[in-house]
């Protein structure tokens, strides 16, 4: 080596020495997690973002001291993450190993205080085109991840409503419905979207009220209203609408968002309540309210024999104090009540509440409950004055109200309209967990024989014995309901055809071996039942109308039996004999 070589050689070694340091810097510098293994998976080197997330995050040294392999560790991991750990190691194998090109997983990796996701990937390294070592990064993808979440959890919400749900644009055209509003119309989804609303509702009634209220919404405005339709689906109902203006990023609205939300029941109820309340103001004007009232300054306090009467006292027998009515509130009341109270009490401003209370003899009454309280000039309390009303009846009304609006009066079993949601909503979750499930439509055997024979008095207490004995013979799973004169309807969940056969047998077995009795009168029912299991996409109309065409069969077949339908292909299993015999098929 000459002396002019010299100088040469030393700028290359400052020239790679250089080139290391940026390199180094670039590495450190990255927002990933970053780690560099060789062909074993042992960690050859770090960046400074996965030694900061390690410590930050109290992981053990070996995620992040060099020669421990980090293969082993994702294998051993142990926890909620430990499944994603094993993925993360084969990966991390497949890739050394030459058989993927790379590998990346997204997992979770929430901490005490917050949720979070990352994104793994693992990309070799080669030498001379051998694969000589991998490079491991984990990048935060948390605001996405968030995001979509958010994102299917509206699309599931909007799509399970039972409202009403349609996005229009400006050009009058349908650019989304859910599924009620597809239900309600009877159409189908490429029968709407894209097609202008004119087309569905109808000229007339698109000019005199949709189009203005639509023109309105695209100016800026939400439009609230209420109005009753016929619709092919739902017939005539009652509907709260309100179109919301649907805006764009920068502020411009772009077209509308229509809500319809059935309120036919709840209008109903609502005029039935209205008319209780104003019978309960006239009951009240002449009944008698219990009053009380505490003298803070002097100490005075007394309840009136109203008050007393209604705690289930007599007057004079009690002394009256503010922890003895506290004794009185239900349990499941009373810290709100104290809450409440302390605050208007606090504040010196009137306070009214309705309450569960239970008296002395332990009956459970519903009252409602008005404070007043008079201050001194300096703010302080003087008096506390108030009434007290029994409201038992009212309140008890309006939860009679509330159970009729979804139970059959005669037999306590969920109406049609109620059943039915109950199915639509099994159906949902049928699609979103794969799970299985059948419905079964169920007719009483020459029912018209049993009232043209014995009246309809006799009919409704075979209706009522058909019902209890359905019940009784159910799994515990299995909700019946009534949906016609003498027709009822069985969901099963989480069954498949099989298990919807079986379970069906069962129940029509067993009303045939029953005795229906009722006075000097003795009867044997029968039931023929029409199953189905639910095959995905189908609508509640198809699966119910597969069921009645099973139940269809099942009379034409000598009735006392259960026919099926499987979901794949639609085609009726012809019974083998009468249901005790278990005969039945299904494909």
């Amino acid at each position: 080596m000459t002396a002019n070589a010299l100088p040469e050689e030393t700028d290359v070694c400052f020239d790679q020495t250089r080139r290391y340091e940026i390199l180094r810097e670039i590495f450190d510098s990255l927002s990933e997690h970053v780690a560099v293994l060789d062909p074993e998976g042992r960690i050859v080197d770090t960046n400074r973002s996965w030694n900061r997330f390690a410590q930050d995050n109290s992981l053990s040294d070996s995620c992040r001291v060099q020669t421990e392999n980090y293969i082993e560790v994702c294998d051993c991991s142990t926890g909620v993450s430990a499944a994603e750990a094993k993925q993360a190691a084969a990966g991390i194998r497949a890739v050394l190993s030459g058989k993927i090109p790379e590998f990346s997983l997204e997992y979770p990796c929430h901490s005490p205080q917050k949720k979070r996701w990352f994104l793994m990937t693992v990309t070799p390294l080669k030498n001379d085109g051998v694969i000589d070592g991998a490079v491991v990064s984990h990048i935060q993808i948390t605001t996405r991840k968030q995001a979509e979440l958010a994102l299917v959890r509206y699309e599931r919400a909007i799509a399970s409503s039972s409202s009403l749900v349609s996005i229009i644009d400006q050009h009058f055209v349908y650019l989304l419905v859910n599924e009620s509003y597809l239900r309600v119309h009877d159409r189908k989804r490429e029968e709407i979207e894209g097609r202008k609303v004119a087309e569905i509702v109808g000229q007339e009634i698109f000019d005199k009220f949709v189009r203005p209220n639509l023109e309105r919404c695209f100016a800026g405005e939400t439009v609230q209203f209420e109005t009753c339709l016929e619709t092919k689906g739902a017939g005539q109902r009652c509907y709260a609408v309100t179109y919301y203006p649907y805006r764009e990023r920068d502020e411009s609205v772009s077209g509308a968002v229509v809500t319809a939300t059935d309120i036919t029941d709840a209008r109903e109820m609502r005029n039935e309540i209205a008319n209780s309340a104003r019978r309960l103001a006239e009951a009240q004007r002449l009944a008698k309210v219990g009053s009380f009232e505490k003298d803070f300054i002097h100490g005075h306090k007394s309840w009136s024999e109203e008050f007393c009467r209604i705690l289930g006292y007599d007057s004079g027998e009690v002394d009256p104090d503010f922890n003895l009515f506290m004794h009185h509130i239900h349990p499941e009341d009373e810290p709100d009540f104290k809450e409440n109270f302390e605050a208007a009490q606090s504040s010196g401003q009137d306070f009214t509440t309705e309450l569960r209370i239970r008296t002395v003899q332990g009956e459970e009454k519903h009252v409602s409950l008005v404070c007043g309280f008079d201050l001194l000039d300096d703010g302080s309390l003087l008096r506390l004055h108030g009434a007290m009303a029994d409201v038992t009846e009212r309140r008890l009304a309006e939860l009679r109200l509330e159970m009729l609006a979804n139970t059959d009066e005669l037999t306590g079993l969920p109406n049609r309209r109620h059943f039915l949601e109950l199915v639509r909503t099994e159906m949902v979750r049928s699609r979103r967990f794969g799970k299985s499930l059948c419905v079964a439509m169920v007719d009483i055997d020459d029912f018209k024989k049993v009232n043209d024979t014995h009246g309809h008095g006799v009919g409704d207490v075979a209706l009522q014995h058909v019902a209890q004995t359905i019940m009784g013979l159910r799994r515990a799973v299995d909700v019946v309901g009534r949906v016609g004169g003498e027709e009822f309807c069985i969901l099963f969940p989480e069954a498949r055809l099989e298990d919807g056969v079986a379970a069906a047998q069962r129940v029509v077995g067993g009303l045939a071996d029953s005795v229906m009795e009722h006075e000097d009168l003795r009867l044997r029912l029968t039931v023929s039942m029409g199953l189905t299991e639910y095959s995905e996409g189908e609508s509640l109309d198809e699966l119910l109308k597969r069921s009645d065409d099973a139940l269809y069969e099942a009379k034409r077949s000598g009735k006392n039996r259960v026919c099926s339908r499987a979901a794949s292909n639609g085609e009726a299993n012809l019974p083998g004999g009468e249901a005790g015999q278990g005969q039945t098929e299904a494909s």
